[in-house]
């Protein structure tokens, strides 16, 4: 493909011609993977055109017309674009400025691929038959595979969804339902409307056809639950909805907005690629994503569920309700549900230490990637949507996640959910970008927000901060702190990077409490101690939220047997400690000896997840 090609095919779409309601009709033949369907699109014209172009995949489009104030009406030339998965409509004369409808009838595929609108095979519960279901995955750019769209994020509407479906199957969608008929012209059909949906964006549009069961409640502010199963299994959602009952109405008081919609679902799909997907008001999930045997399943099962559901419920309103401007944002989108499901999961359900489980499974993950010389930045620029997929791997949503628990610390909890709550009502129902949500927590925290998280989202890699320590007299004691990347196989950064690194020291005299919390924005610094004999330990980065690794002397790091072995210091940073030591070694960088002369005070740790870490 030439290099003009290319560039072609990353063009977005002109904001000439722009969607604000769709009314979209689908009729689907589950035995022929066929569907019928016609959208009447209302748009905006702000610039004279006689021509509009929108997506459109695998569609056989037969008719486009459009007309202006329901009077004047005018057909128009299709022309397809297959390689750009566009259609171009032109018009005999040119459309003026002003509102107008088009009005698409189409013809499409129900696939196989998992994509757009795909079918799912199930067997009854007597396992003598097998069923056919059909549902969406829109996300990042399938929504043009079902019916003719603006399918890029910016480009938000409402949606006013019609589905024609044989009798006996259910019809689910974004909103609930506000009609449900016979079809006048054959009894075995029936028309089911859905209410109209909020402004969003095309990937979000959900909608379901298929046999289920359920489960459902209300939510302590009185937003309808269900829980779609697969039939004969509907026990097996319970777990799922006790989640979504506590979870969503944390996250309504935590961003301090209403969840937007008068339903939440959630349902399990036979066949999902994904592991779940946000839809506003429909989530769909893998069913191992979603359903807990209450008799068989295991505790790690419960927690995975719990993670994934306050995911997925999170991006109500990140994601959702606020939308990025383009998928280059889209790192932000997943990183900061990726951090608030810890948030929310361990305000509902203490006991799974789920913060511990953060550390190891997400912070310590992406640490190991990310010290490569081939590693990458978190925030890369993205062209076409099919980037998405190349480019997105565990630093971008581990690290992603990490950064936010981070910038959440540094200028602390009230700040963050004051600039939160301002950025997402500023930014309700459109698009923005991710330093529209750095001016606002700058502005609630009076900290520079912009400029330190420039530093980890830009550049690739993290720091390793060594620590030198002097005791003075006067019971005071200098740290010098130097930084410096980090890479696994010990070699030196030729890039020189640094970083703007929120730094928190605490001491035995009172390791619950931070005793000094500092932003490193050199390469070396001092930092003096008060109050501290000679014997007593010190530790960088309490609860190992900071992203960067620690180097101590070797009598630094053993004085800090102690508090492993007594269990003064928290699981996770028991489990960092080890883990940064360990990583230091087999760079070259630390003394194997040490290592192993540290893992003695482990010998009576009961922390599970500690252990399964070493």
């Amino acid at each position: 493909m030439s290099d003009q090609n290319t560039k072609k095919l990353f063009e977005r779409l002109p904001q000439t011609v722009v969607p604000t309601h769709y009314d979209l009709t689908i009729q689907t033949f589950l035995d022929t993977f066929k569907v019928n369907g016609d959208v009447n699109i209302h748009l905006k014209v702000n610039q004279p055109t006689d021509t509009v172009i929108l997506y459109a995949a695998e569609l056989q489009i037969d008719q486009a017309k459009i007309t202006l104030d329901s009077k004047d009406e005018l057909s128009g030339t299709i022309e397809m674009d297959k390689e750009n998965e566009r259609v171009k409509i032109t018009f005999n004369r040119q459309l003026e400025k002003g509102s107008y409808q088009l009005y698409l009838k189409f013809i499409g595929d129900i696939n196989d691929r998992m994509q757009g609108f795909y079918r799912n095979k199930y067997t009854t519960p007597d396992g003598k038959e097998v069923r056919y279901g059909a549902s969406t995955q829109f996300e990042p750019a399938d929504c043009r595979r079902a019916f003719p769209c603006w399918d890029e994020p910016n480009f938000k509407a409402t949606f006013d969804i019609t589905l024609i479906t044989p009798k006996n199957l259910q019809a689910i969608s974004n909103m609930p339902i506000i009609s449900e008929n016979e079809h006048p012209d054959d009894k075995k059909w029936k028309i089911t409307k859905f209410d109209r949906t909020p402004i969003m964006s095309t990937y979000l549009v959900a909608y379901v056809v298929g046999e289920y069961d359920y489960v459902e409640t209300k939510d302590s502010n009185g937003v309808s639950m269900r829980v779609y199963t697969p039939v004969g299994k509907k026990e097996h959602g319970h777990f799922a909805l006790d989640i979504a009952s506590k979870v969503l109405p944390f996250y309504a008081e935590y961003f301090n907005i209403k969840y937007p919609i008068a339903k939440a679902d959630q349902i399990a799909i036979p066949d999902f690629a994904m592991g779940a997907m946000e839809n506003w008001g429909l989530v769909t999930y893998r069913e191992t994503a979603l359903l807990i045997d209450p008799k068989f399943s295991s505790m790690d099962s419960r927690q995975r569920v719990a993670i994934v559901v306050a995911h997925e419920l999170a991006h109500q309103w990140f994601g959702n309700l606020v939308t990025m401007d383009w998928w280059t944002d889209l790192w932000l989108n997943e990183g900061f549900a990726s951090w608030i499901e810890y948030l929310a999961v361990d305000k509902c359900y203490p006991e799974f230490d789920i913060w511990t489980q953060f550390v190891a499974d997400t912070f310590a993950r992406f640490l190991v990637p990310d010290a490569l010389k081939s590693s990458h930045p978190i925030e890369v620029p993205i062209g076409h949507p099919a980037e998405i997929d190349e480019i997105f791997d565990e630093i971008s949503y581990s690290k992603g996640s990490s950064v936010i628990r981070m910038l959440h610390d540094y200028i602390g909890d009230d700040a963050f959910r004051k600039g939160l709550h301002n950025y997402l009502k500023e930014y309700s129902y459109k698009n923005t970008i991710t330093t529209n949500l750095w001016s606002h927590l700058s502005k609630a925290s009076n900290k520079p927000v912009n400029e330190v998280m420039s530093s980890w989202t830009f550049q690739m890699g993290y720091p390793l901060v060594t620590v030198i320590e002097e005791q003075q007299p006067n019971q005071t004691r200098t740290i010098k702190l130097n930084q410096q990347r980090f890479i696994a196989d010990g070699s030196s950064d030729d890039e020189n990077l640094q970083w703007k690194i929120p730094i928190t020291i605490f001491t035995k005299s009172n390791p619950k409490v931070i005793a000094k919390q500092i932003l490193m924005d050199q390469s070396e610094i001092t930092v003096t101690l008060d109050n501290i004999s000679e014997n007593d330990w010190i530790k960088l980065n309490y609860n190992s939220i900071g992203l960067y690794r620690v180097k101590y002397e070797s009598k630094t790091l053993a004085h800090l047997s102690e508090p492993i072995a007594n269990k003064t210091l928290s699981p996770q940073d028991r489990l960092m400690i080890q883990d940064d030591v360990a990583a230091l070694c087999n760079a070259g960088h630390q003394s194997f000896v040490d290592y192993l002369k540290l893992l003695l005070s482990y010998k009576d740790e009961d922390n599970f997840t500690v252990w399964k870490s070493i």
